[in-house]
């Protein structure tokens, strides 16, 4: 799939009489792409593109512009290697840091970036691009997948910049301004990004939010770094009251790249910028996604989820660790993704036999692949997950989508998230329906209106709130009329699953009757769910079963 074509610059040689685009056919700049066939859809950073260029175009790669740029085959040919080297990861280890890094997420979960870089355009851009060459590669080497933002004068024309500064600087975990006479005279440098920047510290330090905590409470999450010397120190009163100046400067001059003054004040930049980030990683609630490089059945699923949780602020664990087993003790859920193939090192399956002895919650979602083509031992392996008797087990349908696999983790991992309480104390009855469907809502629309003055209705309209709704009303009535039976079949599973007893459950089956009676008294036979039958006219005295319990136990509570 491709998105976000954007103009291209003109072809460069890489090499002598091997041309980028041998044709008048200029290649497309795009921002998203496939890179393999087992590799999910992902977002490249704003400094990375990749040129997609005709089928009979070399894999090539150039640096233009202090770009990286690949010129890769055409995604509707078949895709050859990247380059002429063999790329076939050697271990799962590499294969994981190789997904890793083509999620490119920075190393704080809940950002987009690590630190902004705030600097005058009017200072020594030479120098400033020498420090950054220095600065970046060192705080990965410290903590890799780190992300810095940088305003280029290179990328402006691309970038809608009163838009785009403040949203980077609000998705940004730390912030490092680099301070010279020129910075603290210019209006924007202070007053629109470092003000900015404070003004959002102080919303995120406040006691409700992930950072309003004794442990952040004098943490400033920003570095005052002076390269030029200023014969005012009124600065400090303005940008980071309090902080300590890391000067890459004396009273005379800058101090030249690569000299000991300045290598010295870089390692105290980076053991500060350090201790930040591994604070604030480290602050983030971690979650174990096994396994932490997916095969393509599965890839999307863990795409989704795995950006998900890091927008949520949640860290994903085993991450790049040889032994995923002390990240499984350290975590407050467990999430295994299983695709059709068995995993023949049988980490997975010492995995499951560890959280069956862990005081953890932990989902189990199967493919849709493995259902349809997977392994036979691999379809043994989940018959057993199935007949694992844990009650801290959410087994979950291959028919749910990766949409639905993230509502079920983040309904397990926020288990204070409330829904709004009922109005004048009335029961909570929680109605499933097929809101798609108008001859379901005229169904629904029977049953509230004969029991709106003794029972508060939630609709299932919000699939947000759809597993707390299941979990925490009342009671819970699967109205089922001319929706499909696929359907019905999946809600009424999680309905079971979720909504247990002694939490009143009811199905109410409304025409065409074809079919229904007869599985009517199957649940009745097979489950603790109670059955009102409508079909023809409606009767509300049908589903008075069902209700009086509800009003009995919550009259009870009262």
């Amino acid at each position: 799939m491709l998105s976000a074509q954007l103009p291209y610059p003109t072809c460069v040689q890489t090499r002598p009489k091997s041309p980028v685009f041998p044709t008048k056919q200029a290649g497309r700049l795009t921002q998203r792409t496939n890179l393999t066939r087992s590799q999910p859809n992902f977002e490249l950073s704003r400094a990375a593109y990749l040129y997609v260029c005709p089928p009979d175009c070399p894999a090539t790669h150039f640096e233009p512009q202090n770009h990286r740029f690949f010129a890769l085959p055409s995604p509707f040919a078949a895709w050859p290697a990247i380059s002429n080297r063999k790329t076939t990861p050697k271990s799962p280890q590499h294969r994981a840091r190789r997904y890793t890094k083509l999620l490119s997420m920075p190393f704080v979960p809940g950002f987009e970036h690590d630190v902004f870089i705030s600097y005058a355009h009017g200072d020594d851009r030479d120098w400033i691009n020498r420090f950054l060459d220095r600065l970046g590669p060192a705080i990965n080497r410290l903590l890799p997948g780190t992300v810095l933002w940088v305003d280029k004068d290179d990328l402006r024309k691309s970038r809608n910049f009163e838009q785009d500064i403040p949203e980077s600087l609000t998705a940004s975990a730390a912030f490092l301004s680099l301070v010279s006479p020129t910075y603290i005279t210019r209006p924007y440098c202070v007053q629109q990004e470092y003000r900015r920047f404070a003004t959002h510290i102080a919303e995120r330090k406040q006691p409700t939010q992930r950072f309003g905590t004794p442990a952040f409470s004098a943490d400033l999450f920003g570095f005052r770094c002076p390269i030029l010397p200023l014969t005012d120190d009124s600065y400090r009163d303005v940008i980071f009251p309090g902080a300590t100046d890391i000067s890459f400067c004396d009273d005379i001059s800058t101090f030249p790249i690569a000299s000991p003054q300045f290598e010295e004040q870089l390692r105290t930049l980076l053991r500060e910028l350090r201790s930040l980030l591994l604070r604030m990683r480290n602050h983030a609630t971690p979650v174990f996604l096994y396994p932490p490089a997916p095969s393509r059945e599965i890839a999307d699923a863990h795409s989704a989820l795995t950006r998900e949780l890091h927008a949520q602020s949640y860290r994903i664990l085993p991450g790049n660790e040889l032994d995923p087993f002390p990240a499984l003790t350290r975590s407050d859920l467990a999430v295994l993704l299983l695709g059709p193939q068995y995993d023949q090192s049988r980490t997975t399956e010492r995995i499951v036999a560890q959280l069956a002895q862990l005081d953890i919650p932990f989902v189990i979602w199967p493919s849709p692949a493995l259902e349809t083509d997977g392994e036979v031992a691999q379809r043994g392996f989940f018959q057993s997950l199935i007949q694992l008797e844990s009650s801290r087990k959410t087994l979950l349908r291959s028919a749910i989508t990766p949409e639905k696999l993230k509502e079920e983790v983040l309904a397990i991992l926020n288990p204070r998230a409330k829904i709004p309480p009922p109005a004048a104390s009335k029961p909570r009855v929680y109605v499933v329906y097929d809101s798609a469907k108008a001859s379901e809502k005229n169904n629904v629309g029977k049953i509230v209106y004969q029991y709106k003055d003794d029972f508060q209705f939630d609709l299932s309209e919000n699939p947000r709130q759809h597993t707390l709704s299941l979990t925490q009303s009342d009671g819970v009535l699967l109205v089922w009329g001319e929706a499909n039976e696929d359907w019905c079949a999946a809600e009424f599973e999680q309905m079971v699953r979720l909504a247990t007893n002694p939490k009143p459950r009811g199905i109410c089956l409304f025409d065409p009757q074809q079919s229904k009676v007869a599985l009517a008294e199957q649940i009745r036979n097979s489950h603790s769910v109670f059955v009102a039958e409508e079909f023809g006219a409606f009767d509300a005295t049908r589903l008075d079963a069902f209700f009086a319990p509800i009003r009995k136990a919550k009259a009870a509570t009262a």
